[in-house]
């Protein structure tokens, strides 16, 4: 069994250009989430549907839009951090080679490409 000291964490983080999309796409979310609600909450109630599925249907818009909302947080906050929000943070053996971990995989394929030439 390896020692607390001998492991490392390293996070991942989103892109600030994959955070202003993911902004953008999640305020789109909650806007289209709270018109459907309203829209088919409406047809529900004209319509007399069964309270089973206006209870369900409720059940699952407020998932929806508090996961929206949850991810447009997320998003924000990641632009507004100078270093970002951790997506996942990993933990890695110390004694891991750092130059394959932190190494771009385009840079090897690049590479593979050029000893071809």
């Amino acid at each position: 069994m390896k020692r607390a000291d001998q492991y490392r964490i390293i996070s991942i983080r989103p892109g600030k250009s994959i955070s202003i999309i993911g902004f953008i796409v999640m305020i789109f979310m909650v806007l289209f989430g709270a018109g459907f609600t309203v829209i088919v909450g409406n047809v529900l109630h004209e319509n007399e549907a069964p309270l089973g599925v206006s209870i369900l249907f409720f059940i699952f818009m407020i998932g929806w839009m508090a996961a929206a909302l949850f991810m447009l947080g997320y998003h924000y906050l990641n632009l507004k951090r100078t270093h970002g929000v951790p997506m996942v943070e990993v933990e890695m053996d110390a004694g891991f080679a750092e130059g394959a971990a932190g190494q771009d995989p385009d840079s090897r394929f690049r590479s593979h490409q050029e000893l071809k030439k």
